[in-house]
């Protein structure tokens, strides 16, 4: 990594959306952010060039390889993330592809579920600084993965039981959404009732945009913790 700069990569799938509460945070500290949208065709750029590199979630899968080249090519570029030792947080298909990368196999639930919604995720003995009480936050996804070698299991759940997990002191994969507010579920909302208008209904989004606002405050407590350790900015964080 380049312990010279303050500047961050972020990795999203579709373009658009950069209201989330991860932008929203890096805004607030003044910590400058390039972004990459490898969908849209754009190369990586060298990881070592930066504090630290948060890959979001997506539509993919982290095994479509032979499907699409930039799901090879975002595969390398993590190995290129752990070879540099540049701080890495994937967050539901960046922490897939960071598992698979590290050797574990990600796959569908074995009896088919799917989290989409607001879920709550528990604490694990090794949480420590990670998460100290039950958090409930956004889910959207029907792929999980098992634990990594050498990996510590941070957070869990009922139907996926790996949520979270690190690999060295700033190396972590979370498998929920708490980039997710308001604001970025009203477009990804949209965009599913595009794409896929009868996975949910009016109710199912109702419901979850109620469940955003409410549990925003605890998830903005969550993060605003998690990202000011993650940065090491923790003294400047309110």
């Amino acid at each position: 990594m380049n312990p010279g700069t303050d500047r961050y990569l972020f990795v999203k799938h579709s373009e658009g959306w950069n209201v989330d509460r991860c932008t929203r945070w890096m805004e607030a500290q003044g910590l400058p952010v390039d972004w990459c949208y490898p969908v849209s065709g754009q190369t990586f750029p060298d990881p070592a060039r930066y504090a630290g590199v948060v890959v979001f979630g997506g539509a993919s899968s982290a095994n479509d390889c032979g499907d699409f080249a930039w799901v090879r090519a975002e595969l390398d570029f993590i190995e290129c993330c752990l070879r540099a030792d540049v701080p890495y947080v994937g967050i539901c298909l960046g922490a897939q592809m960071l598992a698979r990368v590290l050797g574990a196999t990600v796959a569908p639930h074995p009896e088919n579920l799917a989290e989409i919604g607001f879920h709550r995720v528990e604490p694990t003995p090794a949480s420590a600084d990670f998460l100290d009480a039950p958090l409930t936050v956004m889910q959207w996804h029907s792929e999980g993965f098992d634990l990594p070698t050498d990996a510590v299991c941070l957070a869990t759940a009922e139907g996926f039981p790996n949520q979270a997990f690190r690999v060295g002191e700033r190396t972590i994969g979370v498998q929920f959404h708490p980039e997710v507010n308001a604001e970025s579920l009203a477009i990804w909302q949209a965009r599913n009732r595009a794409r896929k208008p009868g996975q949910l209904s009016d109710a199912d989004r109702a419901r979850m945009m109620a469940d955003a606002v409410r549990h925003a405050p605890a998830v903005d407590a969550w993060l605003d913790g998690f990202l000011g350790r993650w940065t090491r900015r923790d003294a400047r964080v309110a």
